[in-house]
């Protein structure tokens, strides 16, 4: 995200360090003057927004599957009332089959990482899901319950959304957009044991320290290439509603999971939960949060900074208003405080330092 400086005013008293009669043996002060930005949600900030539900064909899911269906609408509600350019894809987690350098690849799995929009009887006919598309939630329905994959494979999450997004074929190709956020959710009740082999027995014995596994931070790099950023001012988190805390399949939490989570700044929700509503609720309003935060060219003095959205003030607020993040140095917005596309955005501030970092 980019901005437009309005105003950018410096005064200095320079008597002391230049020794002009008169001066005194005062010591030199200097006076920074509040400097303001003005960021437009128009041609500048980009509401542009790439969802892809990674989610498990495994047939023990089947109830996941469903509680996530009934919780969509509240997962998307703030980015339709914000008027998000959003997209939504699914990917099964059988997708990583499809990579032709997988060993014992089988090019037969080449469509296994195509964007889902089948239930194995009904069809959507939509892959990948906008505002425009009046059946979003219906589609989504079918989208997010894929033919069940009785194989029996280890998990892998992370290598099936990284074939998704790499993925050239028609179906896939051009889904992500260079200056969309990108947000992954993992639904799944096994973790993760990406590899280029198959980790015989890890899902049952949990052998995290198998030699076939990939280390997390390589899907982590992934996102990181993908995107172009890092760190506190990522494009892009992994969110996942998973096993966390109560086990309701296996007596495992999912540690590879949970870690890519935390590292990324995405929501753990749990996937033992009768109603996943609240959890995707909070994943939905994260994402809005990151995806919308302004970065700012000078650090601010916390305390000086005021926010004004389309002429009204902004308060600071974690619920419904504005917060400062130090690591990312922007501003994020909460709940109903999100600003809309077209939305003019002024952020006031006195800078810490007369000097441009």
């Amino acid at each position: 995200m980019t901005s437009r400086i309005v105003k950018n005013s410096l005064s200095a008293a320079l008597c002391g360090v230049l020794f002009l009669p008169g001066c005194g043996s005062h010591t030199p002060s200097y006076s920074v003057l509040p400097r303001t930005e003005v960021f437009e949600q128009s041609t500048v900030f980009s509401n542009k927004l790439d969802i892809l539900f990674v989610i498990s064909d495994e047939p023990s899911m089947s109830s996941h599957q469903a509680k996530l269906v009934a919780s969509f609408s509240t997962f998307m509600s703030l980015f339709i009332e914000k008027g998000f350019d959003f997209r939504v894809a699914v990917v099964t987690t059988s997708a990583y089959m499809a990579d032709p350098t997988l060993n014992g690849y089988n090019p037969q799995d080449e469509s296994l990482a195509d964007f889902n929009d089948s239930n194995g009887s009904l069809s959507s006919g939509n892959h990948v899901l906008t505002p425009d598309d009046p059946n979003i939630f219906e589609d989504f329905a079918i989208n997010a319950k894929p033919a069940k994959n009785t194989s029996g494979q280890d998990g892998r999450a992370f290598s099936s959304f990284r074939q998704g997004l790499q993925s050239t074929r028609p179906i896939n190709d051009g889904f992500l957009r260079p200056d969309a956020y990108l947000a992954v959710v993992i639904v799944d009740n096994e973790d993760d044991f990406s590899g280029n082999e198959r980790c015989v027995g890890c899902n049952v014995s949990g052998r995290y320290n198998a030699s076939t596994l990939d280390p997390v931070s390589v899907y982590r790099d992934f996102l990181d290439n993908l995107t172009q950023s890092s760190g506190a001012t990522a494009r892009y988190s992994v969110s996942a509603m998973t096993q966390i805390s109560t086990p309701c399949q296996g007596p495992r939490t999912m540690a590879r999971i949970m870690g890519l989570v935390e590292q990324t700044q995405g929501i753990l929700g749990e996937l033992c939960q009768d109603n996943f509503g609240p959890s995707m609720a909070e994943i939905g309003a994260n994402i809005a949060m990151l995806s919308s935060q302004f970065f700012l060219e000078r650090k601010p003095l916390i305390e000086s900074i005021t926010v004004m959205v389309n002429g009204a003030l902004v308060p600071n607020d974690a619920q419904n208003g504005w917060t400062y993040s130090e690591a990312a140095n922007s501003i994020l917005f909460h709940g109903a405080a999100t600003p809309s596309e077209g939305d003019r955005v002024i952020v006031d501030f006195d800078p810490e330092s007369m000097f441009f970092d």
